[in-house]
């Protein structure tokens, strides 16, 4: 059934067949059924919790109708493709024969009619409650504006969470909200067709004061004016290096980073001029690289950082060489407590340096990428066995606690013996003996044998949870 006949039958107070039958929720209150109803959509943003579950809870008979329509939380989130939307079909088995049958009909037309129907109707019905929107624009033509977006913009000192992915014309035509955003809280933007070439920046979120989290994707950001002294978290954004340390230099606040790093020449920085502002407030960092480009040079942006409170670090999809300043880099983090390096070029004793500076750290993954030397070798597992005849300062990783590796045939022994180390300490023995392991995950490249195994379960044996990722799990897709 299409959107447009749903929601006129709505309108004019028609129901199905059957809707005037028994309630089927008995004598559950009303403001219990609407609970039950927000759980139902409390879930993914996407088509089937935004659009599908509203209109199918508002549709089993009049009492769960009028207890829909009077839950304006119900219809406060929408994900929308302003496209053509094409049938997905599903295969079956019946009587043993797989036959195709069309998935149920999408409630979003291709016509910008029924979609800007839909739009309104969930915008009058969804009161004055915030709003949840994610927009998407990726098919042409691409105009100047959407009836949709024209709409939505009516409304936008109700948005509090919203996701456009939209042509660049479209983004200018968003400049009559500026000043309008009193409530705007998380932004997320992208597109498709990114001008090339200066443009003037556009300013339509330059102000919004409770805006603290900013994600861009395909998307430079500094196509647009932000407050970027009032963000706390930016969960993922393509920048180039000089880009990446101009945006920290704005962000004071900032607790959460993710950066997409597009380049490795840096201009600027990097060159003999370290400026080195130090983030008082960052906990959480990320690096990763693009597909295409998985080679970036990092060497103009670790002498930059100085994060003294950082408590988690992740880098992903790094194949170019580490550096020293990499090593220089981790002796300026005095309270990391997770390091995830997943899919990098790091040399293992590139790694066993760094650990050096890193007493305070309780989480290790380390995933080699799959066509570089490994990271995990004889040496840093070796580096890493707590053994008597170790001086303090050859000790790595006191108060480490839960660890995940890439492990081969070779090493796999290596790691049972190390492990072990670690698990089979003496309580309350003091300095002479690290903390416990309590997690220990392998993501394995080739079999390792039933030896190997055994030397698992006498872990497991020891109360250690033990997590040991099948082959097909083990080599994931390049992002993962």
């Amino acid at each position: 059934m299409a959107s447009s006949t749903i929601l006129g039958d709505q309108q004019q107070g028609k129901l199905p067949r059957g809707s005037e039958s028994a309630d089927p929720s008995g004598t559950i209150p009303s403001e219990l059924l609407s609970e039950i109803f927000l759980h139902c959509v409390d879930g993914d943003m996407d088509e089937l919790n935004t659009i599908y579950i509203p209109l199918l809870v508002s549709q089993i008979c009049t009492r769960w109708r009028k207890t829909a329509l009077a839950t304006p939380r119900l219809w406060s989130r929408l994900f929308l493709q302003l496209d053509t939307t094409t049938l997905p079909r599903t295969t079956v088995a019946v009587n043993g024969v797989s036959e195709e049958k069309e998935d149920p009909p999408t409630p979003i037309l291709s016509s910008e009619t029924s979609q800007i129907q839909l739009v309104r109707e969930w915008l009058d019905r969804s009161g004055a409650c915030p709003l949840t929107v994610y927009l998407f624009w990726e098919e042409a033509p691409f105009l100047s504006s959407h009836p949709v977006l024209e709409a939505l913009m009516d409304h936008s000192e109700r948005w509090q969470a919203m996701f456009f992915y939209l042509p660049y014309a479209a983004f200018k035509s968003l400049s009559r909200v500026r000043k309008r955003l009193s409530n705007l809280r998380e932004l997320s933007l992208g597109t498709s067709d990114e001008p090339a070439g200066y443009i003037a920046k556009l300013d339509a979120f330059s102000v919004a004061p409770r805006l603290t989290s900013l994600e861009c994707v395909n998307c430079s950001p500094l196509t647009f004016k932000f407050p970027w002294s009032q963000l706390t978290s930016i969960p993922m954004m393509a920048v180039s290096i000089d880009d990446c340390i101009d945006v920290l230099l704005q962000t004071s606040r900032l607790e959460k980073g993710g950066f997409i790093l597009i380049d490795s020449f840096p201009s600027v920085y990097g060159r003999g001029r370290a400026i080195r502002h130090q983030h008082d407030h960052i906990r959480s960092f990320t690096i990763m690289t693009p597909p295409l480009n998985e080679t970036v040079d990092l060497r103009g942006l670790f002498p930059q950082l100085c994060f003294p409170h950082l408590e988690e670090l992740l880098i992903c999809n790094l194949h170019s060489p580490f550096c020293a300043e990499f090593v220089s880099f981790l002796s300026r983090l005095r309270c990391l407590r997770t390091l995830h390096l997943r899919k990098t070029a790091l040399f293992d004793y590139q790694l066993v340096e760094g650990l050096k500076y890193l007493p305070t750290l309780t989480s290790l993954i380390v995933y080699s990428a799959p066509t570089q030397a490994p990271t995990v070798t004889h040496h840093l597992l070796a580096s890493m066995a707590w053994k008597k005849g170790k001086r303090g300062g050859e000790r790595l990783l006191p108060l480490l606690k839960k660890l995940e590796l890439t492990i081969d045939y070779n090493v796999a022994e290596d790691f049972i013996e190390m492990v072990l180390s670690r698990v089979l300490v003496v309580e309350g023995s003091g300095n002479d003996h690290p903390a416990r392991l309590e997690q220990i995950r392998i993501r394995p490249t080739e079999d390792l044998g039933d030896r190997i195994y055994t030397g698992l379960a006498k872990i497991a044996s020891h109360g250690v949870e033990v997590t040991v990722e099948d082959l097909a799990e083990a080599h994931p897709s390049v992002t993962d």
